[in-house]
This record gives C-alpha cells, structure tokens and sequence, in this order.
C-alpha cells in the first residue's frame, strides 16, 4: 500500500490518486466475493487499510464527494426496498422491535460505559448516540437473504426495525440535548454553594471565560481592583493563582451583585456565555443601579443590538476587533503596505460606526414587524 500509494503521488496527478483509492476498494469487494465472502466485507476491510495508511487525510478529501453520492445512492436503494405493505400489515412487530433493539443496545451500551469509567453526561451521550441499528445491518440482512440464512418476510421486518431505529436516532439527540444534560448542568452547578463575597471592587467582572479572562488580566496589570463572579470552578481558580479576587456563583442573581458592591460600583463587565442572560442582567442593573456603566461582550450583531436595547453603555463583539486584525493581515499579505492597510481598516470601521445608529434602528423595525427600506437593508 505505501509503495503504491507513494508511486502515484510521484505522478502528480490528482485523478490518478482517487482512481487509484477506488479501485483499490472495488478490487478488495471483487475478491471477496471470489472466495465466496461478502463484497461489503471486502470494502469494510479496504477502508480499515485506506484509514491506516499515512495518506488517509488526503485519501479523505479526494473521496469526500464520492462519500455522499454513494451513501446517499446506499439509503435510495434500502428505501426503494422497503415493503410498506409489510409496515402497514406488521406495525406493532416492527414498532415494539426497533425500540427493543434501542433498549438492549443501550443497556448493554451504558453498562460498558460505567466499565470503562464513562461517568455523567458523556456516558449517556455514548449510550444513546449508538444505541440504533447501524447500516451495515441491511447490508447482514441482505447477504442473508441471498444466501437462505433466513426467509424473506422476516428480512422486510428486520429491514423496517433497522430503519426505524435509525429513525429515532435524532429524537434520542433531542432527549439528550433537553432532558439529559440540563439535569448534569444544574448538578454540576447545584454541587457547590456560591462563595460568600468578602471583598468588594469598583470594577465587577461577570464571567470569566476565553473572552472574561483576558479583561480581568489587563485591569489586574494596571493594578485596578476588580470582582470576578463565574460559575466555572476551574476558571475561578485559575484567576485566583494570579491575585484576582474571583468567587463562585452566579452572576445574574441580584443578592450576588448586591454583596460584590454593584450599588458602589462605578464599572460592570458582562461577559456570560449564556445570550440571554446576559441581556437579563444588563436589563436588571441598568434599572436597579443606572449610574454603573455597564459594558457587555456580544457574540454577533443581533446579540449587540438587543444589549444595546437592554441599556448597555458600551457593547463590544468578542470577534469584530480580532476579524479587523486579520483582515489587515491579509491585505499585507496580499501586497498591501502595513501603513496603508491600517488605513483601511481604520476607514472600515469609521463607514461602520457611522451607520451604526442607522443599523440599530433598522434592527428595532425589523423586531417589531416593520418593513424597511433596501438602502438600509444594504448595510446588514
């Protein structure tokens, strides 16, 4: 294989290398099924020697669109094979089948995940992302048929209990995503107390992330008092290794902020992961407290508007400034003097702050219903 591979990477042509990838799999199936095996077999056993090989990241690429047309031509072909009679005539079979092989599966799925110290959310994420019928198994179904393993009314039946536990997959993810990870969060969170607050800042830090991290290490360099609230041990005891007063709770609760000494201080940064939250709070203090200036991380542009609906004094988006830095870097790359590319950047953002007022009036007649006008819609 590397020989071969490493011979025709040595002609320089790309269509050669794919060609060659393909019939490698296409020869495997053809002799396989010359010694009375399963050509899928064959296949199966290609694609373990292509995945092995130290050319399998560009063997991936080249094959990626053949990947979806021949998987997607696979599912036509089972679909077109599906007897719906069969579903109509045995739909009670069928149903209580597929859920069975779910239940087993998961069962079985889950107890080799608390072998293998799978614990919390990553156990039952694992459980129910395999808990389905694979498509291999109308691959077993069909080798069995044409070799009288068993008869072919019960093949239709299998063949409908495997598509119908592929079909309940998504709502396995759904249950996972809403009913399953929402409980380890809030255990997660629930595990600990929040810290009774002892000190108090001018400057209150809400959230203390990728984003929160940075903030609280520049007002910390300029010796700046801060409070740094998150509800990430690991994060908090990481600014606490460098000085920073950092305590364990949640944010948005008002009693929090009333013992980090929001009503006597001068500065507030949000900087939540959570989009809604975020504008809650902003909402909350700039009612309660309207003479602390409150600046908040926004993660896109609807985000900024609806802090800037909120009350904030002053929004940042955690990826615009970054995104400018990197597109000065490009046009520097491209020829661009680095004087003259800053001046462009410069001249970017000065055509954007001048529409800005115009764009966040825009935003607020597309919340509530209003039509606006393509000129405005340009600048979106």
């Amino acid at each position: 294989m590397p020989l071969l591979f490493r011979y025709v990477i040595g002609s320089g042509l790309r269509e050669v290398f794919t060609a060659t990838a393909l019939m490698l799999v296409i020869g495997i199936a053809a002799l396989m099924s010359v010694v009375n095996l399963s050509p899928a077999l064959g296949a199966f056993l290609a694609g373990v020697v292509l995945a092995n090989s130290e050319f399998k990241h560009e063997l991936e690429a080249n094959i990626e669109p053949f990947k979806g047309l021949l998987l997607g031509l696979f599912f036509i072909t089972v679909g077109a094979g599906i007897n719906f009679s069969v579903l109509a005539a045995e739909w009670g079979t069928v149903l209580s089948l597929g859920v069975a092989v779910i239940v087993v599966k998961g069962v079985i799925l889950l107890g080799l995940a608390l072998l293998f110290r799978v614990h919390g959310s990553n156990g039952w994420l694992f459980t129910l992302s395999l808990a389905q019928a694979g498509e291999f198994g109308f691959v077993l179904l069909t080798y069995s048929v044409q070799n009288n393993v068993i008869p072919t009314d019960i093949s239709q039946i299998l063949s409908l209990v495997v598509a119908l536990s592929m079909f309940l997959t998504p709502l396995l993810f759904i249950a996972y995503d809403r009913l399953v990870l929402p409980r380890y969060l809030i255990a997660k969170n629930d595990d600990r107390e929040a810290d009774a607050i002892e000190e108090q800042a001018p400057v209150i830090v809400a959230g203390v992330g990728r984003f929160g991290q940075i903030i609280c290490r520049l007002l910390r360099a300029n010796n700046i008092p801060i409070v740094a609230l998150d509800l990430e041990i690991e994060q908090i005891e990481n600014l606490r290794k460098i000085n920073i007063k950092s305590y364990f709770g949640d944010a948005s609760r008002s009693d929090l902020l009333e013992t980090a000494g929001i009503e006597h201080a001068r500065l507030l940064v949000i900087a939540l992961d959570d989009r809604e939250r975020a504008v809650q709070m902003v909402k909350h203090v700039k009612h309660a407290y309207p003479q602390v200036w409150v600046l908040a991380r926004a993660f896109d542009r609807g985000h900024g508007y609806q802090l800037r609906d909120a009350g904030a004094d002053d929004v940042i988006s955690e990826t615009y400034h970054s995104a400018l830095e990197l597109g000065g870097h490009a046009l520097t790359a491209m020829g661009v003097h680095p004087m003259r590319a800053k001046q462009m950047t410069w001249a970017f953002v000065q055509n954007e702050d001048a529409h800005e007022d115009e764009l966040f009036d825009a935003w607020k007649e597309i919340e509530e219903g209003i039509s606006f006008s393509p000129a405005t819609a340009s600048y979106l």
